[in-house]
């Protein structure tokens, strides 16, 4: 039997429109476990998401804080203690089940790749979320890479964390607030809070969790290419946000095909195709031309102009009749731009109008990094 091609998904942003983690942040505001019902903890969740980039994104500060293994996404690490304190094992698998958010033609599209595709997940997404939405999409458990949450384990040796929330929440928090939300005024403290408080059952819970974020999705991609010997350079990657720069750069010093997908700056710098589309669909032209993806991209940004705003109006044999009949179905036409031939003023017109259709497409979510 021919071995099949291998294709790598983020999964939330290309695959759900859903941040698990975010909404479940938010909905601490509804709990009794830790009072926090006077508090908008969707906003402490953004506060934390921040927090995140000013780690990535700062130079020298993870070698000052003396956290060299610190990784995008790392968000999930830091928000742990607070889960883990209000919800149960049930209570996140239904939350899961309630909301899957798939983009619209993700049934189709994963139908049409699970003929000639090998398709992995790797996600920072909690397993509660990442296997109920891959269970869903026939993916095997076996082929989603995601962050362990064993919330029972977890819970074993716990006592409380609630003077460590009083601090986080009750006070670091409450600054941001009253300072306009600007992350600048509490970073010292949350540097302090987060980094020199071993003693803290929340420390000890927050280090228990490997989020699969950044390089660990680097190492993914590695392990992926020796299971189904695939060399990384014939693989495809999807991404949309700072958790997955590893994983596109990895795959665009390869030479394989590294996708932004309604992506931002963080993966537009590190992909090789971007994909703006409100539809999963949108994605399948690239899958479809693996084996002349250049002659591929040069005729679609030639033809574009001509079907931009009618999918009936794209010549045949550009895409498979298949694949024109779902655009024409689901009424859309996605935006495919080769990275490599762009300069610098059309690079940055790409990450807005990726950044646009982000936030279209994902709502609140859409604005996190």
């Amino acid at each position: 039997m021919k071995n099949k091609k291998v294709c790598c998904w983020d999964l939330e942003g290309p695959i759900s429109t859903v941040d698990f983690a975010a909404d479940i942040g938010k909905l601490l505001s509804n709990r009794p476990e830790l009072s926090l019902q006077d508090y908008d903890m969707g906003e402490f969740f953004f506060m934390i998401s921040n927090y995140d980039d000013y780690i990535i994104d700062t130079p020298g500060i993870k070698e000052r804080l003396n956290i060299s293994e610190y990784q995008p996404g790392d968000t999930l690490r830091i928000m742990a203690p607070l889960y883990l304190a209000c919800y149960s094992e049930t209570e996140l698998l239904s939350l899961a089940q309630q909301n899957l958010g798939l983009l619209p033609g993700c049934m189709d599209l994963m139908g049409i790749l699970h003929r000639e595709w090998d398709v992995y997940v790797i996600s920072t997404s909690y397993t509660q979320f990442a296997h109920t939405i891959t269970g869903a999409l026939s993916i095997p458990q076996d082929h989603v890479y995601c962050t362990d949450f064993n919330i029972d384990l977890l819970k074993k040796g716990v006592n409380s964390i609630e003077n460590s929330v009083h601090i986080l929440v009750k006070q670091i928090f409450k600054k941001y607030l009253d300072n306009d939300k600007d992350l600048e005024t509490v970073l010292e403290d949350l540097n302090d809070f987060f980094w020199k408080s071993e003693d803290s059952d929340y420390f000890r819970i927050m280090n228990k969790i490997k989020v699969r974020g950044g390089k660990r999705k680097e190492l993914a991609i590695e392990d992926i290419s020796k299971r189904t010997g695939t060399p990384i350079s014939d693989m495809i990657a999807l991404g949309d946000s700072i958790t997955d720069i590893n994983m596109l750069q990895r795959l665009k010093q390869e030479r394989g095909i590294a996708v932004s997908f309604n992506g931002n700056e963080y993966t537009i710098s590190r992909a090789t195709i971007a994909i703006t589309t409100p539809n999963n669909l949108g994605v399948l032209p690239v899958f479809e031309s693996i084996n002349n993806i250049e002659d591929f991209l040069k005729d679609w940004v030639l033809e574009y102009p001509s079907f931009v705003n009618n999918p009936q109006k794209i010549k045949k044999g550009l895409i498979s009749n298949e694949c024109r009949d779902l655009f024409i179905k689901y009424d859309f036409v996605p935006e495919i731009d080769d990275l490599r031939s762009k300069n610098k003023k059309e690079i940055l017109s790409i990450i807005e109008k990726q950044k646009k259709m982000r936030k279209l497409v994902r709502g609140w979510a859409g604005t996190l990094g």
